[in-house]
């Protein structure tokens, strides 16, 4: 009897116990995944923005007749465009017993500040003048190399090469571009220069009555006048003389982008001159292109809503990486040469004596990638321009996500507030501050939408598919809503709408 009492005392003590606790627990935010099992520590910095990749390098066969893909283990940053590794890699191989050196005369080198520029899947090599001492038939075999293996592993789809920030010319007389080049469909190196060779003004003829069909990039002036973004396309030449090739790029730009989006429609710029483009040839050995446009270029660039100082900046980059050795281009407007320019995005540029050259717009060059703005219905992908170096950066993109043109992370969102991001077994840790947290929780944003952005943005960015959020070193289960922050949440592409 008394341990049947003993029994009962026992059962009345627990249920008073799970009836105290059940009226003292509080709500637990409901997740909109399954809540993750515990993750790596938050990251601290960048440096976790690595990733070993087997990239194939194109490098001559021994005895030069193909180009032979070797495969190298290298550590690109993922916040950067792998482009320089890749490059570094192909111009210091030592070869093997089935490849030889790149360049086994001399050393390539990469020329200037910004030797790698990276825009509309077009990327800009600017080699030192020690490549002047090749060959044309060696400097093609080494433009072809450079240009297989970028398209190949670095997600390129054109080349173009300068040296020491001028455009090649390929034959004797200066007037034979090298033109953007894409992935060569064979890699047998004496074919290739044959018919590339085969383009050259026959001997005795003038260069204006060698009809020329090549790629070029096209530079074109973004809408909102904050810089310029590239285009590939393959242009008909009536002849390879300079002053011809002047025209048939202007006309090219004036009929505008084929796919580019957010860039403004280009008026007739070839009826906005008063002259036919001028060609000098310079003591140095180099060129000077003068385009003579009338008075009033600036008004009517405006009143077709281009912004004078990024369309000249388009039209002189354009010029100055197709046109065989253009150094320089001299733009009159009027009865005078333009000597500065001013936009409220690019700032104030001077052109001591009238000159412009490629590095003088080197700061307008633009790159674009998509980000994906909260809908009514879910997502909606956007194309956001930014400045090439920073279209591949996690961290930029973050910051542009806040910026009060998008304004899709609550606002504001410093530098600062990231902490440092890495990937871990093909996840993206975030990890943001303490005080970005306390941002999030008194917005007054759709808080799945929201991260959802972020999440499809940078796991298409760098991809992955998974990703971890981190508050001042911990992974916080709520922000003031339901969601569950400390999950592991997931690239979503249902939430996309088209």
């Amino acid at each position: 009897m008394k341990k049947t009492l003993r029994g009962l005392v026992c059962l009345m003590l627990c249920a008073m116990l799970l009836s105290s606790c059940a009226s003292q627990s509080t709500a637990i935010p409901s997740a909109t995944l399954p809540p993750a099992s515990p993750g790596p520590q938050a990251p601290i910095g960048d440096a976790g923005l690595q990733r070993e990749v087997i990239v194939p390098l194109y490098l001559p066969s021994l005895d030069g007749q193909s180009l032979l893909a070797f495969y190298e283990p290298l550590i690109f940053p993922q916040d950067q465009h792998p482009a320089g590794v890749i490059l570094q890699a192909l111009f210091t191989h030592p070869g093997n017993s089935r490849v030889q050196p790149l360049c086994p005369q001399t050393t390539l080198t990469l020329y200037g500040s910004n030797p790698i520029e990276i825009s509309g899947g077009v990327c800009t090599v600017n080699l030192s003048a020690n490549a002047l001492q090749l060959s044309s038939q060696d400097l093609y075999t080494v433009a072809l190399a450079i240009t297989a293996t970028l398209c190949d592993s670095a997600g390129v789809s054109y080349v173009n090469l300068l040296i020491s920030g001028v455009p090649v010319a390929m034959d004797v007389g200066g007037n034979l571009p090298l033109g953007a080049l894409n992935a060569p469909v064979s890699h047998e190196l004496p074919i290739l220069w044959e018919q590339f060779s085969a383009r050259r003004t026959p001997a005795g003829e003038f260069p204006a009555h060698a009809p020329l069909t090549a790629a070029a990039t096209l530079y074109f002036p973004l809408a909102d006048g904050s810089g310029i973004v590239s285009e590939p396309r393959r242009i008909s030449f009536p002849g390879q003389h300079p002053q011809q090739q002047v025209i048939a790029l202007l006309t090219a730009l004036s009929g505008g982008p084929d796919t580019l989006t957010g860039v403004c429609s280009m008026p007739d710029l070839n009826a906005m001159m008063l002259f036919a483009p001028e060609i000098t040839d310079l003591e140095s050995g180099g060129r000077r292109a003068t385009l003579h446009f009338t008075a009033d270029v600036e008004q009517r660039l405006l009143a077709a809503g281009c912004d004078p100082a990024a369309t000249f900046a388009a039209v002189v980059t354009t010029l100055t990486t197709f046109v065989p050795s253009l150094q320089q281009v001299c733009i009159l407007v009027g009865d005078g040469a333009l000597t500065s320019l001013y936009s409220s995005s690019l700032g104030s540029m001077l052109f001591p004596g009238g000159l412009m050259n490629r590095s003088t717009f080197a700061h307008a060059l633009k790159d674009q990638t998509t980000i994906y703005l909260p809908d009514s219905n879910g997502l909606r992908a956007h194309t956001l321009s930014l400045p090439y170096r920073s279209a591949v950066s996690p961290r930029a993109l973050l910051l542009a996500m806040a910026s009060p043109e998008h304004q899709i992370l609550p606002a504001p969102l410093t530098d600062a507030d990231i902490l440092g991001l890495a990937v871990h077994n093909g996840t993206l840790l975030i990890h943001f501050s303490q005080r970005y947290g306390q941002v999030i929780e008194s917005s007054d944003c759709n808080q799945r939408l929201m991260v959802y952005s972020m999440v499809n943005t940078l796991c298409d960015l760098l991809n992955v598919r998974r990703v971890r959020i981190y508050f001042g070193g911990e992974a916080v289960d709520s922000l003031g809503s339901p969601l569950l922050w400390s999950g592991e949440f997931l690239y979503n592409p249902n939430l996309i709408v088209h």
